[in-house]
């Protein structure tokens, strides 16, 4: 396998031996359970198993359930049953598998637990944090509701991601600077409500806009208030009229919501900072007035959300409000940063004010990590996806055997109601197009596997234009993730190919709803070419993809 010259890091490396030994290790010593629950989704009136495995680094004489029906007013105990131990030599450990049957639960409870090993002398080891008592432990939560299934609308969502500040600025006006990538650049609300008709033509249904509330930055990540439009992108009236406007024309509208870390420019963090006690409770301190951020960025404090602290309810109150103002669900940037805990009560406060609403997480992290979050919303972006279309058609590290395993297997351990949105790539990786070399033929084929797989297809905006970048985000002198967010370039008026494509792939999506429900069978596979069909038990597709050193190939009928 040649090296190619911008390699994609989707997973941190976490895909790459070195790391996920380590990771794999960290996951398996000690004590730990990971939400793993049979089935992934339990619901109302079904009994289900719970799991938990210990390592042979702890002397673990029994493992118990405990567990509350009352939001912990009250606990219960319940043991579990060994399993046989089996060697795992990455951990280079002996781990055994502890099992509970449950009895089923009826409709609206809500299950909150516990999992400790008992050591020697009595003393407790609980799962994931390995602490040492019930207070510092984690804490476990499933809900049983026959009512968390994902929208049917978003079965047959085609996504377009508007990165706002890079999108377009409005008519009549220029794009204020374009030079530096650090700073805005001037796209606002006003300029995304110019372009729904276009977003549209394109065969688009829903929009995801990237953060819009006040904050400091271009990208809006660090979140200054909830409450507040940033004035650089428009108003809360602006963005009301791009709701109502957006729905008149059948189109949803999904907005980015960040739980995990604010701006440090944020009033409670500022007063936190100050000294003030109710403040202080908002955020996590290592040692006042020493915080916890996110990857260490000083920039991004991050939330104290544990049960009954005021950042949890200020963000539940914040994603209700613009739910009542019209959004159609969230976008759930870093979910694996809040515990999944606070996603369940997050997701019933959304459901609360829109059953409809749609929500899934940003989880770069293994498929099985992927699947905890089952039960506490809808569903997690499809990196795994991202990754075997840009290994296949951008980088060709993948062959076409790899691309077949995977299609083969791509439902095989996710539950059916659990929604994977896939995408070629985004504002956070170098853009398929530029990954690809400018190779427009490549790019025509992800798209057509991502328009064809079940997830629904998400698009980076420019993405229909064969937008590029100047270099990659990995590159030693690069701005990081912001190279690959440059300005759409509205004067050229050229159709491209990736466009035409676009259209032409939605209005097929649409006609064949089966896709979202389909499996894909090999049917046929060369070094160069394979065949496979695409079914649902009623309808079927065949799809075949050709390559040779400079060029791509996806038909189907």
């Amino acid at each position: 396998m040649t090296t190619h010259p911008h390699p994609d890091h989707l997973f941190g490396d976490l895909d790459q031996p070195v790391k996920g030994s380590l990771h794999h290790i960290t996951q398996n010593r000690g004590m730990h359970h990971a939400y793993r629950v049979s089935p992934w989704l339990p619901k109302p009136d079904q009994p289900f198993r719970i799991t938990a495995t210990s390592s042979s680094d702890l002397a673990v004489q029994q493992v118990t359930l405990r567990y509350s029906l009352d939001e912990g007013k009250s606990w219960q105990e319940k043991r579990l049953d060994a399993g046989e131990w089996r060697w795992d030599t990455l951990t280079w450990a002996w781990l055994r598998d502890w099992q509970l049957d449950f009895p089923a639960l009826t409709e609206g409870t809500e299950l909150f637990y516990q999992i400790y090993a008992e050591l020697p002398e009595g003393r407790p080891c609980f799962a994931d944090n390995q602490a040492a008592d019930a207070t510092k432990a984690t804490l476990f939560r499933l809900r049983f509701t026959s009512n968390n299934q994902p929208p049917a609308w978003s079965q047959w969502a085609v996504v377009y991601q508007v990165f706002v500040d890079r999108f377009n600025p409005g008519k009549g006006k220029k794009w204020p600077q374009t030079t530096d990538l650090t700073k805005p650049f001037g796209g606002t609300l006003r300029g995304v409500i110019e372009k729904l008709d276009y977003i549209k033509d394109l065969g688009f249904n829903t929009i995801w806009l990237s953060p819009i509330f006040a904050s400091p930055s271009h990208h809006g990540y660090d979140i200054s208030d909830y409450l507040r439009v940033e004035p650089r992108f428009g108003t809360e009236a602006d963005l009301r009229e791009l709701l109502d406007l957006a729905h008149a024309k059948g189109l949803r509208v999904l907005l980015d919501f960040v739980a995990n870390h604010c701006s440090n420019q944020h009033e409670r963090f500022q007063a936190a900072l100050a000294g003030d006690k109710d403040a202080i409770s908002w955020f996590k301190w290592k040692n006042f007035p020493e915080y916890e951020s996110f990857y260490d960025v000083p920039e991004m404090p991050c939330f104290n959300l544990e049960p009954g602290s005021p950042a949890r309810a200020h963000l539940l109150e914040v994603a209700r409000y613009w739910l009542q103002c019209g959004a159609d669900g969230y976008r759930l940037d870093f979910a694996n940063g809040p515990a999944r805990e606070f996603w369940v009560e997050f997701q019933q406060a959304c459901q609360e004010v829109n059953p409809d609403c749609w929500t899934f997480g940003e989880i770069v992290a293994p498929a099985d990590e992927q699947i905890s979050f089952a039960g506490s919303m809808h569903g997690t972006l499809d990196f795994l996806t991202c990754q075997a279309l840009r290994e296949t058609f951008a980088t060709r590290h993948w062959s076409l055997s790899q691309l077949a395993g995977y299609l083969e297997n791509y439902w095989a351990a996710y539950p059916l109601e659990f929604s994977r949105p896939a995408f070629i790539d985004n504002h956070d990786m170098n853009r398929f197009f530029f990954t690809a070399q400018g190779s427009v033929p490549a790019q025509q084929a992800a798209l057509r596997l991502l328009y064809l797989m079940p997830g629904a297809p998400i698009v980076y905006y420019g993405s229909e234009r064969e937008l590029s970048q100047w270099q990659s985000i990995h590159a030693n002198n690069a701005l990081g993730f912001d190279e690959a967010r440059p300005a759409m370039d509205w004067e050229e008026q050229k159709e491209h190919t990736s466009a035409r494509a676009m259209r032409e792939l939605a209005a097929f999506r649409q006609q064949n709803p089966w896709l979202s429900q389909a499996r894909w069978h090999a049917l046929e596979l060369e070094p160069q070419k394979l065949v496979l069909r695409v079914s649902d038990g009623k309808e079927q597709l065949q799809v075949e993809i050709s390559s040779n050193q400079d060029n791509w190939q996806v038909t189907f009928n």
